[in-house]
């Protein structure tokens, strides 16, 4: 049937006339989510709300100014020009940048990787950020490898870090309401269970210190004693046994290789998390992203979990990095996030007691206000109730806002040559997490400087 220019036009027309009254309907939020109004005309009708009226920022809370002045002087690192630098709210032994510069300053004499959990969302997905870090340590402190990886994400295909393939896998996530199992769950958020024998198979790429790993393990849990199997490249296929505790379980093989393949049969209750290509010593990052996430659910996994994997797999910094799914154009108390969030740090520092936490606050973010595009005043709201949490549990803080370049600054890197970001004006590509990783690593090693032992 041939379509008609007239057709095509009523077409059109009654798709306007539906969409057009949308656009006065109030905001509305639910959550802590904001569900947008369809704003057809904003291009073309006149400001309806003058710069000057916009409602104005809250100050900063008087506790967390109080808590700002009280930081032990020892703590407070004096910031050079051109460093956005970490405000460090723990006091003497608490779980602030400590523990990590501690870690750093023995990286030659441990025996392992100084090792850091970057948990975030859609901001570090696909290894964004997280890669351009992990680059800059290892380069500063030595180690090679790509660090943790889930068995089957679903990211997999758009990771330029390393090339991952599996099969034989169901994926299940927290994300999913109803579809999992929360005595399953471990820090990523997914787990995985094979169907029949299933696999994975992880190929390093020809980037520095990527190439090839020295130290290759693989997390699960089992009721019963159970047989997986490794390859290191063309070799043969080796049998490893996991003892089937019913606790997490590391099985570890060493020996330089470029590509490892695993697999696991089903039954005895398997349940599989990830696995870690890493060098003996160095320093390793790993990314642990969860699109969509504000955070608040990773108080849903169970601490004896956490806690296992944490014997298992120590971490020496846990970087938090959630927010950029909360803030929204109209809100400016959060306090009720802030609140979950503050539940969520709380478990996070007693799973891992001898890491630091480092609250890492939300982006720039824009959007249409008044007819141009401007950071939305929530995120300037939200990043001051973040440095209120961290000073309110006594972890680190580093301010990712000022670390981008202040307001507009998405929108600068959004429109750089190359771009750093997209032209949602929300998330940042490759490029962009090179300057953010640069910005972020010159903190760390302000602070380093100023208080390793």
């Amino acid at each position: 049937m041939k379509n008609s220019p007239l057709k095509i036009f009523l077409l059109v027309l009654v798709v306007v006339l539906l969409l057009l009254p949308l656009q006065w309907l109030p905001d509305i939020t639910v959550g802590n989510y904001e569900v947008k109004r369809v704003e057809l005309l904003s291009d073309v009708l006149p400001d309806t709300l003058a710069a000057g009226e916009l409602p104005a920022l809250p100050a900063l809370p008087s506790d967390t100014a109080r808590a700002v002045a009280s930081v032990p002087a020892v703590r407070r690192d004096s910031c050079p020009k051109g460093v956005v630098c970490i405000e460090d709210y723990a006091g003497p032994g608490g779980q602030g940048m400590a523990p990590f510069y501690n870690a750093l300053s023995r990286v030659k004499s441990l025996d392992r990787p100084v090792r850091v959990a970057y948990l975030g969302d859609s901001f570090i997905e696909v290894d964004i950020l997280t890669s351009s870090l992990r680059r800059l340590l290892q380069q500063r402190f030595g180690g090679s490898g790509v660090g943790y990886l889930e068995m089957a994400p679903p990211y997999a295909a758009n990771r330029a870090t390393v090339v991952q393939r599996s099969g034989g896998w169901s994926t299940h996530c927290l994300l999913d309401k109803g579809k999992y199992e929360r005595q399953r769950l471990s820090l990523s958020g997914r787990y995985f269970l094979p169907q029949g024998t299933a696999w994975t198979e992880v190929r390093g790429v020809k980037q520095p210190r990527l190439d090839t790993a020295e130290v290759h393990t693989l997390y699960l849990r089992t009721s019963t004693q159970t047989e997986a199997g490794v390859k290191l490249g063309d070799g043969p296929m080796l049998a490893m046994r996991a003892a089937g505790t019913g606790r997490i379980e590391a099985l570890t093989h060493t020996g330089r290789a470029g590509k490892v393949r695993w697999q696991v049969p089903a039954g005895g209750g398997v349940t599989c998390w990830g696995v870690a290509e890493e060098s003996r010593h160095g320093v390793v990052v790993d990314n642990y992203s969860l699109r969509g996430s504000s955070g608040t659910v990773l108080a849903e996994i169970p601490l004896q979990n956490l806690s296992e994997l944490n014997a298992v797999r120590p971490y020496d910094l846990v970087v938090v990095q959630f927010g950029l799914n909360v803030a929204n154009k109209k809100q400016l108390n959060y306090s009720n996030y802030t609140a979950q969030m503050k539940t969520v740090v709380e478990h996070l520092k007693q799973a891992f007691p001898d890491a630091g936490i480092l609250l890492v606050g939300v982006g720039d973010r824009e959007d249409r206000i008044n007819g141009e595009l401007r950071t939305l005043p929530g995120i300037l709201a939200l990043s001051r109730y973040q440095q209120q949490l961290a000073a309110d549990c006594q972890i680190a803080f580093w301010n990712l806002f000022q670390g981008m370049g202040g307001e507009g600054s998405i929108k600068r890197m959004a429109e750089a040559k190359p771009a750093e970001a997209g032209k949602d004006y929300t998330h940042i590509n490759m490029h962009g997490g090179e300057r953010v990783a640069k910005a972020l690593f010159k903190a760390i090693m302000n602070g380093y400087e100023q208080n390793r032992p």
